[in-house]
């Protein structure tokens, strides 16, 4: 019989605070509506969207199919090493990051590039080897291939 009295104690306490954390919610948290936005000084209004960058520009038309993906690379190395040969819808004012990863890609990616991309982009990217190749071989890290190919920057 003590055990029963004990819960219907803790239930009725349990039930009290419910309903004042109801009671005071319903006074201060929820009586107000949201407030307007103001309007920005040249009549917009502000958005949660940020300006993308061409990277991103360039990304999302591909992904929409927009764009093809050899032109979007041949784009994005425009991004990195001559960005006045870019698109102007292409344009932006945001700065990309970082290109080692597009690099990464183009190189990954080198056989799914058309011809005449292939011969554009190699102005500024040095393409990986072919299979069966020897001079541009990534996994032939020596340290006289590497010697060799610091004297090739100097």
């Amino acid at each position: 019989m003590r055990l029963s009295r004990g819960r219907t104690v803790v239930r009725s306490t349990g039930l009290i605070l419910v309903l004042a954390a109801c009671a005071f919610l319903a006074l201060f948290g929820c009586s107000g509506s949201a407030p307007e936005a103001e309007p920005i000084s040249d009549g917009s209004y502000p958005t949660d969207e940020r300006p993308m960058s061409s990277l991103e520009l360039i990304n999302a038309a591909v992904t929409a199919g927009a764009l093809e993906y050899s032109t979007g690379m041949l784009y994005k190395v425009y991004v990195m090493f001559e960005p006045e040969s870019l698109p102007p819808e292409f344009a932006s004012d945001v700065p990309s990051k970082c290109g080692t990863p597009m690099i990464s890609e183009v190189q990954r990616n080198w056989n799914l590039l058309s011809p005449d991309d292939r011969a554009e982009i190699s102005r500024y990217i040095e393409p990986v080897g072919l299979p069966g190749e020897t001079e541009n071989q990534l996994d032939d890290v020596t340290p006289g291939r590497l010697d060799d190919e610091r004297q090739k920057l100097d």
